[in-house]
């Protein structure tokens, strides 16, 4: 648990850290479609940084070069290429990483209200996945 070394992935880091602190705090005030679609944001900004992480010099450019297009919001995707770098997932983050699988770009265009405890799981979720990754960067 610390800051990445790479300025790509303190980056991703970051606005991982900022992201799920707006989830957070847009919960606390019942907007749980955009609490969910920022914690969702967040996991995908971790998983990024995680990746950047276990890369150095060419291998990260092109992993950065890879975050292009709907695959890299895709949360299959990424954990992919985890495990391409040779990297196992414990079986309670990969389950973890299934319950916020539903999460989408897409969400950003719709309207209305996740249920509280919906939501409160999805997060619970996500606080989860971006612990595990933490830990590893």
């Amino acid at each position: 648990m610390g800051m990445p070394s790479s300025v790509e992935s303190r980056r991703f880091y970051r606005a991982a850290q900022q992201r799920f602190a707006d989830a957070e705090f847009l919960f606390g005030s019942d907007r749980t479609t955009g609490a969910v679609y920022l914690a969702g944001y967040g996991v995908e900004c971790m998983l990024k940084a995680l990746l950047l992480a276990l890369l150095k010099g060419r291998r990260q450019r092109a992993m950065l070069d890879s975050f292009r297009g709907r695959k890299a919001h895709d949360f299959v995707w990424l954990k992919a290429e985890f495990q391409k770098l040779g990297h196992s997932i414990p079986s309670e983050v990969s389950r973890q990483l299934v319950r916020v699988s539903s999460w989408s770009t897409d969400m950003r265009y719709v309207p209305g209200t996740i249920r509280k405890r919906e939501a409160q799981a999805f997060l619970d979720a996500a606080a989860a996945v971006i612990a595990w990754a933490d830990g590893r960067i």
